[in-house]
């Protein structure tokens, strides 16, 4: 009888968390904390430059981007000067220029701030990557390091990576604060 009585007791202290963590998520946090969205750039066209080097595989590729990217939130800076520093630490075995995964930067300069990101990136496909980050440091108080605002993003693979070449990209940031 004893035993009954403790998994009763177990039963019901199971019981009482869950609806516990159920009601946590459904209160006003959790549901700012569901709202939160993200802000989207577009950029039509960036341009991808590997930086000079004189044996392959090359180090480092240079995306950038100038003008206005193409935001999904109103409040959000609609335009800035975007360059991207890519550092393979992993290369395609068919093509010593291709990286398949590595880390890097993303600097951006908003109209009168900046926004750096520090990211990592992943070969998806034979035609893109797909980068995920956080902003580290920069003046841009829409998206500051802290508290912590995380960065995702995709970028077109160049047809020829040794070469150069201009490809499709978004950087959809995560601000702390809805939108």
């Amino acid at each position: 009888m004893r035993r009954l009585y403790q998994i009763r007791l177990f039963s019901a202290f199971v019981t009482a968390l869950a609806l516990l963590a159920f009601t946590l998520a459904l209160g006003p946090a959790g549901t700012a904390r569901a709202a939160t969205a993200s802000v989207t750039y577009t950029l039509a066209t960036a341009t991808e430059t590997p930086a000079p080097c004189d044996t392959p595989p090359c180090q480092v590729l240079i995306y950038t981007f100038s003008g206005t990217g193409t935001a999904t939130s109103a409040a959000a800076p609609a335009s800035g000067n975007f360059t991207w520093t890519f550092n393979g630490s992993k290369h395609s075995p068919s093509n010593s220029c291709a990286f398949t995964q590595g880390t890097g930067v993303l600097d951006v300069t908003w109209a009168d701030t900046t926004t750096e990101v520090t990211f990592s990136f992943k070969a998806r496909d034979a035609h893109s990557w797909i980068i995920k980050g956080q902003v580290t440091s920069g003046t841009n108080t829409f998206f500051p390091p802290s508290p912590l605002t995380p960065v995702s993003g995709m970028v077109g693979f160049p047809p020829n990576p040794c070469a150069g070449a201009t490809v499709p990209a978004t950087i959809s940031f995560f601000p702390p604060q809805p939108v």
